[in-house]
């Protein structure tokens, strides 16, 4: 019995790290359900659906209850004039101006929830970003371990060049010197990598605190050889530029309801008259019925200088959106000739200068133990073979969020990797 508990609780951390594993895929679905920047945008463009729900709607009917031609005598049967009036009024917005400030409203939610999609993806970008920062500040910092392993190498090999009379006081003192500069460097490179875990907790919406175990290497994006497929799903796809639409759209509409808002205005109502019986006679009740029709004389200017104004706004937005597609493509051949050169840098790195850098380690290994180099050469590759390194991990990460900015432009947030 007690040897089945030790198996179960040899296995049982492995199963919980496995389950905690961070992956990429798990932070943009944390971050979308839990920031609150998600949310207020949400909300958002809640209250813009709301509103314009109720956009358009015809004025409430007016009930009207009264008493006419009541003589002063205040005696309902005196008069055959006199009736208790029940009537209806109805204003009737026969211009189409109510059908046009819906549309209006409608178009202004739409653009709310453009905004909103661009909140989502700028948190999806910011929660890469931070992922990629978290994983590459952890690859560095295991970096700097291996090298410190290499400079404790070092110091043996020139301690024990020192007890046979081969090497010098010098050289030793070099090599500490080298170890403790490691040291402090993993100590700087641990704050770093506390910032990256405190910054990806504060977008997942967990505990500033709380320790990231095992994290998923993330994978690349593949790299077009051009923009032009990229410039057509930002046009199809970019949230401000969807939303610089609707706000056209929305503008056009309310110039069109301010014009119809010149029009006379219609008022139908009716009434019936219920009149008292006299001793001498019987009097039928009395039905009245009206159509009144505005005379838009001080207002029809007032309007007509709304509709132009509103003219006015949608062209200027329209001038801005020409505007933004000139930034998207500047910005996006711009990133896509960074990706190409930061993932050629990264397989020069990768390919030729790693292997050979590991290769003259080993060589100027062996060439010290043999005499046949002096210890400056072993030092100089030792502190290059991690550095080469470090630097490898800092072009992956510059080119994971390149590639994070560029997809801001048109990849979907529901299809997140």
């Amino acid at each position: 019995m007690k040897l089945v508990l030790i198996i179960i609780a040899m296995i049982l951390p492995g199963l919980v790290s496995a389950a905690d594993s961070l992956t990429l895929n798990r932070v943009v679905t944390e971050v979308l359900a839990h920031n609150d920047r998600v949310a207020a945008a949400r909300l958002m463009e809640k209250s813009a659906r709301e509103k314009a729900a109720s956009a358009g709607a015809w004025n409430d009917p007016m009930l009207m209850l009264g008493v006419q031609n009541l003589p002063t005598s205040l005696d309902f049967k005196e008069d055959m004039m006199t009736m208790k009036m029940l009537g209806l009024s109805q204003d009737i917005p026969y211009s189409g101006y109510k059908g046009l400030e819906s549309k209006a409203a409608k178009a202004e939610a739409e653009a709310e929830g453009k905004t909103r999609e661009e909140v989502e993806r700028e948190m999806v970008v910011a929660s890469r970003m931070a992922y990629y920062n978290f994983y590459y500040q952890n690859e560095i910092l295991k970096e700097l371990a291996s090298q410190k392993e290499i400079a404790e190498q070092v110091v043996e090999a020139a301690s024990a060049k020192l007890r046979s009379n081969q090497g010098t006081q010098e050289d030793l003192l070099a090599a500490q010197s080298d170890l403790w500069r490691i040291e402090t460097e993993i100590l700087s490179a641990k704050q770093l990598l506390d910032e990256a875990r405190f910054d990806l907790n504060s977008l997942r919406g967990a505990d500033i605190n709380t320790e990231i175990g095992t994290i998923e290497s993330p994978e690349f994006a593949i790299i077009p050889d051009s923009a032009e497929t990229w410039l057509a799903q930002a046009e199809a796809n970019y949230p401000p530029l969807r939303r610089l639409a609707y706000l056209s759209e929305s503008y056009q509409f309310s110039a069109k309801a301010a014009n119809r808002m010149r029009w006379p205005m219609l008022n139908l109502s009716g009434s019936y008259g219920f009149r008292a019986d006299s001793e001498m006679e019987k009097r039928d009740n009395m039905i009245g019925i009206q159509a009144t029709l505005s005379l838009p004389i001080f207002s029809r200017r007032q309007q007509g200088k709304m509709s132009e104004s509103m003219k006015a706004m949608s062209e200027s937005v329209d001038s801005e959106a020409r505007q933004l597609r000139k930034d998207i493509e500047a910005q996006l051949r711009s990133l896509l000739h960074r990706a190409q050169r930061l993932q050629e840098s990264l397989r020069i790195y990768r390919e030729m200068i790693i292997p050979t850098s590991e290769q003259a380690l080993k060589s100027a290994f062996a060439g010290y133990a043999a005499n046949r180099s002096s210890f400056q050469t072993l030092l100089n590759y030792a502190s290059a073979i991690y550095r080469d390194k470090i630097v490898v991990h800092q072009i992956a990460n510059e080119l994971a969020s390149t590639m994070a900015e560029a997809e801001k432009y048109f990849v979907e947030v529901g299809g997140e990797r």
